[in-house]
């Protein structure tokens, strides 16, 4: 079966919602002005890149998706459709090698990752279609519910969410607004959200915190010794992912969950990430690090050290989930009491349509309709 057409569609991700426009402390917040709006430096990163892989059987297709744009678009446009091109769109091992070892003059990063993700992920979708299942019984998964937690920018939010949502969340993560530019004041108005949050969440679930690569060592150590008494589930991003050394001190210090992961890019990175004892909890995005079968490696290494794998917005990606749904959830506390080993979905409030529970499509594929974004 032959590759016959590439078709790549970019689409805003998130304009006008909280990612974009509420006050988060991002890596950018140290100058005043891009610290208020991510949309005020994120350009087409934050855009999403839509990936349609058809065949020489019209019925055969497969959809994939990632981040990064035109940027991204570009790079599968250019260089990536030309190798597809009359190539056996089930040898997905070979296709997928080869574009690796084509986007090596480009260097290892965010873009190479990112477009290798949305070709890999249609390949998966079209395997799963041209076998007549979900992706998810391809992986031998199945459509059961998978334990989740909430992501949610304002406490107000939570008042929208279906009560047995929250109730089985295993924790209710808070973006925080402040870093180390806004001093003392602005950690005391990111504990005063934590304190707004708890108001609307059950007490024996934990609140987590997402610093988003803002914060430093320093920072981090002073608001979780001025948090102690939340009882947090984890510390999200707290530092740059590079920071092996950084994250590393940062749980010898403290006894609160650490988690990580969601920038970085390839099985090599993350096997780094890992081996230094950076994180509890590993957050690599399934549509930005390489793909399906780089996440799932990263499950097993993870699993193998007691590390909770636990996908970026993986709820909003069908490719995570059905990689979610084929993989064991169970496992004891962690160390802040809310994660343990297995692994988690995180669902995010906010952006249109109520929140719900994460479960795999029943397929075929992943249960896209390529003219509902565009593709067709």
């Amino acid at each position: 079966m032959q590759i016959r057409n590439v078709t790549v569609v970019v689409a805003p991700f998130s304009a006008g919602t909280w990612l974009d426009e509420s006050r988060v402390s991002t890596p950018l917040s140290r100058y005043p002005e891009f610290a208020d709006r991510r949309s005020s430096w994120r350009g087409p990163g934050s855009d999403l890149v839509w990936l349609l892989i058809e065949t020489d059987d019209p019925d055969v297709f497969g959809v994939g998706q990632s981040r990064g744009g035109v940027v991204t678009a570009a790079l599968i446009e250019g260089h990536f459709r030309g190798m597809l091109l009359g190539r056996d769109a089930l040898d997905l091992e070979t296709r997928v090698d080869q574009l690796h070892r084509a986007a090596l003059p480009y260097a290892a990063g965010g873009i190479s990752s990112m477009a290798l993700s949305a070709v890999e992920l249609a390949l998966w979708d079209l395997a799963a279609r041209t076998s007549g299942v979900s992706l998810a019984h391809l992986l031998g998964g199945s459509d059961r519910p998978l334990r989740h937690y909430l992501t949610c920018p304002e406490p107000q939010l939570l008042d929208e969410v279906d009560a047995d949502l929250l109730a089985a969340s295993a924790t209710v993560k808070v973006p925080m607004a402040y870093g180390p530019p806004d001093g003392r004041e602005g950690l005391l108005a990111n504990l005063a959200r934590l304190d707004d949050t708890r108001a609307r969440v059950p007490e024996g679930i934990p609140l987590s915190v997402d610093c988003f690569m803002s914060w430093d060592l320093d920072y981090a150590t002073a608001f979780l010794r001025d948090a102690s008494d939340h009882r947090l589930g984890w510390i999200e991003e707290p530092l740059l992912p590079d920071d092996l050394q950084g994250y590393a001190e940062l749980r010898r210090r403290q006894p609160v969950t650490v988690a990580g992961g969601e920038h970085l890019f390839g099985l090599g990175e993350a096997e780094r990430f890992l081996q230094a004892d950076c994180a509890d909890v590993i957050q690599v995005d399934v549509t930005w690090c390489g793909g399906l079968g780089t996440a799932r490696a990263v499950a097993e290494l993870a699993g193998a050290r007691g590390v909770t794998f636990a996908p970026h917005g993986a709820a909003m990606h069908p490719w995570a989930v059905a990689l979610l749904s084929s993989l064991d959830g169970s496992g004891d506390s962690g160390r802040g009491g809310s994660t343990g080993a297995g692994t988690l979905t995180e669902v995010l409030i906010g952006l249109g349509g109520p929140a719900q529970k994460p479960r795999a499509s029943t397929g075929p594929g992943v249960g896209i309709d390529p003219a509902s974004v565009g593709l067709r």
